[in-house]
């Protein structure tokens, strides 16, 4: 089964049954229409054998939207049956689970698992909201919880929130989730990615370990998964699987932006910028398609290509201070250090988060090496998300032979 986010790409569209099928790699491609009048929920879904473009089942389904979870459960389990599948005690399980039995947090859920998929810091912020309503109406809606957790953990990955304080409520909401229902993959997922920005190595494999016992198909486990190998320098790994994150789910942009990620992590510009391109191309609007490929470019010298694409990514997400820290850094490499100083005076006085890390790479830039080092030990200090890539980013090879560096890379503990 393909993960939903690549199939939510057709939504909306003519499609061609074949092309769909070549596109996700399946034999049979399930299509219909939803109609929402009032209260009343029309559903025309018909299955097609992708082969030969031939119906194998078709029916139109009449109830009252507070049924969606019914029919996507009497719609899974005659696709089953009409593929001939024999389907396990836990898949019995899984398609009779109702996530809540609240249909109004279920439409808010639906609505923050939109947003968070759509990549952005704003879509982030919306995606919280949604959950946090969702949560409001069902104290016990274990995947809500979940998604709260991804939300915060993005908001604070992108040096959006106080690491520390939206941390906290991460792992706070996935515990919750497991308290709940100890089966959800995802909020092992979840948990292990918290564990990773907490430094705890052992309890980041656990969890990991655990994820995929549970659910082995699940792309996020696996795109996940690939953050923790790359930081810890076990780049082939990484690189692993993350292709298999695209393969269970080929039409997700952001497993292809990670895969831009690993490889410039793996020092393998050219085909990390090309990647990146590529996600672009299919995602123009992806802010963080453009962030990375400022990362490449900055490390391949090519700093008014890198100062271009930090400029877009904050006319697409906003002003922030984590970008204006690698648009001074860019600037400063370029020669332009007027532009790159005002960036760090404003940086000073900021009301916002800053992230010690970030600022330690504009020093960096300014060939500011000793207050990059102390920028550093305050990150450690701070415990700041940033420091586990302390091991393997480019943008600090400046400063990789200087025993204090392999001192603080000792410190965090990073595995091998």
């Amino acid at each position: 089964m393909i993960a939903r986010s690549s199939a939510f790409r057709y939504r909306g569209k003519e499609i061609d049954p074949q092309e769909v099928a070549r596109a996700l790699g399946v034999q049979a491609v399930v299509t219909g229409r939803v109609v929402l009048r009032g209260d009343q929920l029309q559903v025309r879904a018909e299955l097609v054998d992708a082969r030969d473009k031939t119906q194998m089942w078709g029916e139109q389904y009449s109830r009252k939207a507070a049924n969606l979870q019914a029919i996507q459960e009497e719609m899974a389990r005659t696709i089953a049956e009409k593929l001939r599948l024999r389907l396990t005690g836990a898949q019995e399980q899984r398609i009779a689970k109702r996530a809540t039995e609240n249909s109004v947090a279920y439409q808010l859920y639906l609505n923050g698992e939109f947003h968070l998929r759509k990549n952005g810091i704003e879509y982030f912020r919306k995606a919280l909201d949604y959950y946090n309503q969702a949560i409001a109406l069902d104290a016990n809606f274990a995947a809500a919880y979940v998604g709260r957790a991804w939300s915060y953990q993005a908001l604070a990955g992108n040096s959006v929130l106080d690491p520390k304080e939206a941390n906290a409520a991460a792992k706070a909401a996935a515990q919750k989730a497991l308290e709940l229902d100890e089966t959800l993959a995802d909020a092992h997922v979840v948990l292990a990615r918290i564990k990773t920005d907490q430094w705890d190595w052992a309890g980041v494999e656990q969890e990991f370990s655990r994820a995929i016992e549970l659910s082995p198909n699940l792309a996020s486990a696996h795109d996940t998964y690939a953050w923790y190998l790359s930081a810890a320098g076990r780049h082939a790994e990484a690189l692993a699987e993350v292709k298999r994150a695209q393969e269970l789910d080929p039409l997700c942009i952001c497993f292809q932006t990670n895969e831009g990620f690993h490889l410039w992590l793996a020092r393998r510009y050219d085909e990390s910028i090309q990647r990146l391109l590529q996600a672009i191309k299919l995602e123009p609007e992806g802010s963080r398609s453009h962030v990375l490929l400022g990362f490449t470019y900055e490390t391949k010298g090519m700093y008014a290509e890198a100062i271009t694409e930090h400029q877009m990514a904050m006319r697409l997400a906003g002003e922030s201070t984590s970008e204006l820290c690698y648009l001074g850094y860019a600037f400063a490499r370029s020669g332009q250090l007027d532009k790159a100083l005002s960036i760090l005076n404003r940086l000073k006085t900021t009301k916002e988060y800053l992230s010690p890390y970030e600022l330690a790479t504009l020093y960096l830039g300014l060939d500011k090496k000793e207050e990059a080092l102390a920028s550093l030990e305050r990150a450690y200090a701070a415990h700041d998300l940033q420091m586990q890539y302390l091991k393997v980013d480019p943008h600090l090879d400046s400063v990789r032979s200087d025993p204090r560096f392999q001192d603080l890379i000792k410190r965090v503990g990073l595995p091998s």
